[in-house]
């Protein structure tokens, strides 16, 4: 099936093949009896119970947890390769193949024994991201998944895959992709009531009607952050270090959190819609004087500050995300407030053709990709494609590196600093789960799951019972690890008051609930600003 491997490899996965009957659940144990394909953002994945630094992060719905070795249980990892098997990665298809029971979904009929054991298949595509997922769902969408363990066309294979600063583990490599399969549920990055108008919308689709959906539920926040090219980063680091709007003991290059720049919720608004096209737009005074941001910087650099650079221009570049990706979408509606004002009232999401250089970057790693390109003037993402309609990115003949550049990325990235962006400050606040407790930080997405009731009994309720796992402030703090564990603080998700949960009187990483909620009509509303939740009505006053 696959062409040559590394001798190394071979002999892995010949052995894990060898062994593989000794597994207690195999694509050889039968067909699933209960499967859910669902699109969409990767917000929810560690809740399925995906490996995540060779550790299971959570499990909401499988009776045993994965292992990197793929013995001693009955929960196995598949991702999609077009290639090798020791080449599959989960950016397009990924699935769980598991043994689940009554004791993880309640009321599960059918199965085996006592607890009705069922096979359970999760397939997951992260292709198109939210907005995809939630039309398959809303709008009937026919849509490509690893369509089961067998017709997947999977070999036992353990490997592990690197991205965003962390690795993810699978146990199964497939090389075929199912078309024509309907969507059971989606999970979105923001809930579905936002994913309307152009900014919202992928081309050539429709509006979400959340109204379609019957069950829409918001699991928790998930804090999105603003990263900046780090020599971005540098020059407003030193700028405000300058100005006295950071302590003049901070340092260009210092990852502290007193040390992190800040731009205001107004300059981000003008930078993605495009009314600030130049870097030079920003003042600065020095020393009583009026300087612009490149002319401090370029006094740095006379004056050798180490870490600063003059740019190779002064546009302000724009890695922006593809229309209807879930972390944009958040942007939109949390500081732009689009489509929630209506009409002119909302500032639309600047689009390349201006005078500022905007360009496309469509998933979560093209993002790290782009930033990395103008920090640093390689070809990671410069010469690639994008999927149609969108522009593709410059050729690698374009000039480019030492630009300062902007974007919108999970903060579920780069905690380890392993690439040159760096994560800022809105106004003043970092985006970390403390500063969202105490409303002083903005960009935070509810992530959701949303379905209709054409489901099965069986698959209600496995959704109900996710939606009830994910949900929980436990499960929130066994996400919050390393990978969102930033030299400034924790950042990564906080679990909703609105889902019935006690925040604490004051800020608890042990219990990461916020007072605040934007459900006060007892439904999702992504344009809602967030107010005290009158069930529980404290709020830590910092």
């Amino acid at each position: 099936m696959f062409t040559s491997f590394p001798t190394r490899l071979l002999a892995a996965g010949l052995m894990l093949a060898a062994t593989a009957g000794a597994w207690a659940l195999t694509p050889a144990a039968g067909a699933p009896e209960l499967s859910l394909y669902i699109p969409g953002s990767q917000s929810n994945d560690p809740a399925f119970g995906f490996l995540v630094g060779n550790t299971t992060v959570a499990n909401a719905l499988c009776v045993d947890n994965a292992t990197t070795t793929g013995a001693g249980t009955t929960t196995h990892i598949y991702f999609y390769t077009p290639s090798t098997a020791d080449k599959a990665v989960n950016d397009q298809y990924s699935a769980i193949y598991c043994n689940t029971d009554d004791t993880k979904i309640p009321g599960l009929t059918g199965g085996s024994g006592a607890h009705h054991t069922t096979r359970l298949w999760i397939s997951r595509r992260r292709l198109g991201a939210s907005f995809v997922g939630l039309d398959a769902v809303a709008n009937g969408t026919l849509l490509t998944y690893l369509k089961d363990p067998t017709a997947a066309v999977c070999s036992a294979f353990n490997g592990s895959y690197s991205s965003g600063g962390s690795t993810f583990q699978w146990n199964y490599s497939c090389t075929k992709a199912s078309p024509g399969i309907t969507a059971t549920a989606a999970t979105s990055d923001v809930t579905a009531d936002v994913f309307r108008g152009v900014d919202n919308v992928t081309p050539g689709f429709a509006d979400i009607d959340a109204n379609s959906l019957n069950n829409k539920f918001a699991l928790g926040g998930h804090i999105i952050g603003t990263p900046v090219t780090l020599k971005l980063r540098n020059a407003l680091q030193y700028a405000q270090i300058q100005s006295g709007s950071l302590p003049g003991t901070c340092t260009v290059g210092d990852e502290s959190a007193v040390c992190v720049p800040s731009l205001s919720k107004e300059i981000l608004v003008s930078l993605f819609s495009g009314t600030i096209i130049d870097w030079s737009t920003l003042q600065v005074k020095v020393g009583g004087v009026a300087k612009d941001l490149t002319q401090v910087v370029a006094d740095g650099v006379t004056a050798g500050v180490s870490g600063l650079s003059n740019p190779l221009d002064s546009i302000v570049h724009i890695c922006r995300r593809e229309n209807g990706a879930g972390q944009q979408v958040a942007l939109l509606a949390s500081v732009l407030k689009s489509p929630c004002l209506g009409g002119d009232s909302s500032p639309k999401l600047v689009e390349p053709g201006g005078f500022n250089d905007v360009q496309y970057a469509t998933s979560l790693g093209a993002v790290d990709n782009c930033l990395k390109d103008f920090n640093d003037g390689t070809n990671s993402w410069f010469g690639t494609t994008n999927p149609a309609p969108f522009p593709n990115p410059p050729a690698t003949s374009t000039p480019h590196g030492n630009q300062w550049a902007i974007s919108i990325q999970t903060t579920e990235r780069n905690a380890s600093r392993g690439a040159n962006y760096r994560f800022i400050k809105i106004d003043g606040a970092l985006p970390t789960g403390e500063q969202v407790y105490l409303g002083h930080y903005p960009l935070v997405g509810e992530y959701a799951l949303s379905w209709k009731n054409n489901v099965s009994a069986n698959q209600n309720k496995a959704l109900l019972a996710l939606k009830d796992y994910s949900s929980l402030p436990s499960t929130i703090v066994s996400r919050n690890g390393t990978l969102s564990n930033h030299s400034w603080g924790q950042a990564g998700y906080i679990a909703l008051s609105a889902n019935g949960h006690t925040p604490p009187a004051t800020w608890s990483a042990a219990n990461p609930v916020t007072p605040y909620t934007r459900s006060l009509n007892g439904a999702p509303d992504a344009c809602a600003i967030p107010v005290v939740n009158p069930d529980y009505a404290t709020v830590e006053l910092r």
